[in-house]
C-alpha cells in the first residue's frame, strides 16, 4: 500500500483518474508529505458540483465540497507544521448525514449536512490529484496509498511511464546532495536551496570561496569575549596560497591557561603545527608537500582517542596520524581559549602573505563573520582594511536543469475528423443556400430592367362606346366624339 507513491516534481503536474462517482456517499484517504504551504491535493468538477482537499496556511488541511446547494468546507487545524516534509495521512468523507476530515488518524472535524432533501454530488471531470482541473494551485511533494472508497489507485504507473512533473517513488531534489562543504539542503521538491550558515562558504550551494589577500602587517583577530572554549576533539580548517613560503596561517591563544596551538608554513616551505596543550609541547611537520608554489591547498586538522591523536589531512593526499604518549594523570584538554589570530599574532613582526580562506574552528567561521553585514564586534581586522577574496578559487556549479514543459494536449483525431466534416458540411450548406439567395435577386433585377417602360397609360378611347357592336356603332354612340385633327392641302 505505501510503496505505491509518486513525486509531483512541477507545480502544475497533474494525475488525472477517470472520473469518481461519488453519488450520495463516499470516501477519500491519501498519504502526503511536502514543503509547500499551500496547495491543492486534490479536485473535481461538475457542471455546478465539486469537490476540493487542500492545504493552506502550512498548518490546515481543507475539504471543500457543492451538491447543489452552496458551498461547504471542513477544515482541520494543527499546533504543528504539515510543511514538515514528513507523512501525513488525511481521510474524507461525505454521506447523506454529514462530512468529515480526519488528520493523522487523530484529529477530527465534520459539518452536519444542511435540512431537507440531500442531493447526490454530481462530478462529469477527471479525478485530478495535485492541482485544480485548470492546473493551478500546484502540490509538490510526494503522495501515496490513494484509496477512493477503498480500493487502491495505481499511481507509480504515471511515473513508469513518462508523465509530465510526476517520478515514481518519493525522491526530492536534495537526495542528490546538490549543497556542497556541509551546507544544510532545504527541500523544495520542484527546487532546493542550501543553508550555509554553519559552513565557512556561501552561495547557492555553499561553493563560493570567502577568503582574504593579507600582507605582512595585516592580520583578523577573534575573541571569544568571555565565552571561553575548552576542547578535547577539535575540527580546525583552513586554506590557504602563497608564493612566499613562510608565515603564520592560524594560531588559538590562552593567557589564563598558557595553552597554545599555531599552524604555520615554516621557511623551508612545509606545514607545521606546534602546540601545548599542558602534557607536553609537540611540533608536527608535513614534509610530503612544498606549499610556495602559488597553489591552492586545503588543511584539515581534528584531535581524537580523548585528545591522544592528532589527524592531518592537506588536499586529497592521505590522512597523517600522530599518536602522543599522555599519562593517565595528565590533562590533553585545549584549556579556555580566548583567541584566534589568522595570518599573524599581536606579537610577531611579519605575518603570513598569501591567501587565506575556509577558515573553521568548531562551529566559528571567523571570515564569513568579519565580511557579513553588520557583523560582531568580536571580529575585526588589525593593521589596515582587507578585502573580501576567492583567493583564486572558482566556486563549483552543477550542470543546469533540464527545464520540462507541459505537453500538448492528446487530441482524439476520430473526434477532430468527425468535427471538421461536420463543420464542412454546414459551411458547404450555408454556401449554396448564399448562391441560391443571390440568384433570386439577381433574376428579380433583370425581371425588373426588362419590363421598366411597361405600365398603364391614360388613353383617348370615346366613352360610351363599351356596348357597342361595331366600330361605326361606337362612333355613334360616343359622347365624346371622333377627335380627328381635320387637315388640308394647298395647290400652288
Amino acid at each position: 500500500l505505501f510503496k505505491n507513491v509518486v513525486t509531483f516534481r512541477i507545480e502544475d503536474a497533474t494525475i488525472n483518474l477517470p472520473t469518481f462517482d461519488m453519488g450520495h456517499s463516499g470516501d477519500i484517504y491519501f498519504e502526503f508529505k511536502t514543503t509547500k504551504s499551500d496547495a491543492v491535493l486534490i479536485h473535481s468538477t461538475g457542471p455546478t458540483d465539486y469537490i476540493k482537499v487542500s492545504i493552506t496556511g502550512g498548518n490546515q488541511i481543507q475539504f471543500q465540497y457543492q451538491a447543489g446547494d452552496g458551498p461547504l468546507t471542513v477544515s482541520v487545524q494543527t499546533s504543528t507544521t504539515l510543511t514538515d516534509n514528513n507523512w501525513h495521512s488525511v481521510s474524507v468523507e461525505r454521506n447523506r448525514k454529514e462530512a468529515r476530515i480526519v488528520l493523522d488518524g487523530a484529529l477530527k472535524n465534520e459539518i452536519r449536512e444542511p435540512p431537507g432533501p440531500v442531493r447526490a454530488l454530481h462530478l462529469t471531470s477527471d479525478f485530478v490529484v495535485g492541482a485544480t482541473t485548470k492546473y493551478r494551485d500546484g502540490f509538490v511533494g510526494c503522495i501515496r496509498a490513494l484509496l477512493l472508497n477503498g480500493k487502491l489507485q495505481d499511481l507509480r504507473q504515471y511515473g513508469r511511464i513518462p508523465t509530465y512533473g510526476i517520478s515514481e517513488g518519493c525522491l526530492g531534489k536534495c537526495e542528490s546532495n546538490p549543497c556542497l562543504n556541509n551546507g544544510t539542503c532545504l527541500e523544495r521538491y520542484d527546487g532546493y536551496s542550501c543553508d550555509c550558515r554553519w559552513t565557512s562558504f556561501k552561495g547557492p550551494i555553499c561553493a563560493d570561496e570567502i577568503g582574504v589577500n593579507l600582507g605582512p602587517d595585516s592580520m583578523i583577530k577573534y575573541d571569544f569575549a568571555g565565552s571561553w572554549r575548552s576542547t578535547i576533539s577539535e575540527k580546525i580548517r583552513i586554506g590557504f596560497t602563497t608564493t612566499n613560503p613562510r608565515g603564520f596561517l592560524l594560531g588559538l591563544f590562552s593567557n589564563i591557561s598558557g595553552e597554545y596551538m599555531t599552524i604555520m608554513v615554516s621557511q623551508s616551505g612545509y606545514l607545521r603545527v606546534v602546540f601545548d596543550f599542558g602534557f607536553e609541547r609537540q611540533d608536527l611537520i608535513f614534509p610530503e608537500k612544498y606549499f610556495g608554489l602559488g597553489q591552492y591547498h586545503d588543511l584539515h586538522l581534528s584531535r581524537k582517542n580523548g585528545g591522544a591523536t592528532m589527524v592531518l589531512q592537506v588536499d586529497n593526499y592521505a590522512p597523517r596520524e600522530f599518536d602522543f604518549n599522555i599519562k593517565a594523570s595528565a590533562d590533553a584538554q585545549f584549556n579556555n581559549i580566548q583567541y584566534m589570530y589568522i595570518g599573524k599574532n599581536e606579537s610577531m613582526n611579519e605575518g603570513f602573505v598569501g591567501c587565506i580562506s575556509r577558515v573553521e574552528f568548531d562551529d566559528i567561521y571567523p571570515l564569513k563573520l568579519l565580511f557579513q553585514q553588520d557583523g560582531p564586534a568580536n571580529v575585526r581586522s588589525i593593521g589596515g582594511p582587507v578585502i573580501e577574496d576567492f583567493c583564486g578559487v572558482e566556486p563549483v556549479t552543477h550542470p543546469p536543469n533540464i527545464v520540462e514543459t507541459r505537453p500538448p494536449p492528446i487530441v482524439d483525431e476520430e473526434k477532430v475528423r468527425a468535427a471538421y466534416n461536420e463543420t464542412d458540411t454546414a459551411i458547404l450548406g450555408g454556401v449554396l443556400s448564399v448562391i441560391v439567395i443571390a440568384l433570386i435577386i439577381m433574376a428579380i433585377l433583370i425581371g425588373r430592367y426588362m419590363s421598366r417602360h411597361k405600365g398603364e397609360y391614360i388613353t383617348q378611347e370615346d366613352r360610351g362606346a363599351e356596348m357597342a357592336l361595331d366600330p361605326d356603332s361606337a362612333v355613334v354612340h360616343s359622347t365624346t366624339g371622333h377627335q380627328v385633327q381635320k387637315r388640308r392641302e394647298w395647290f400652288i
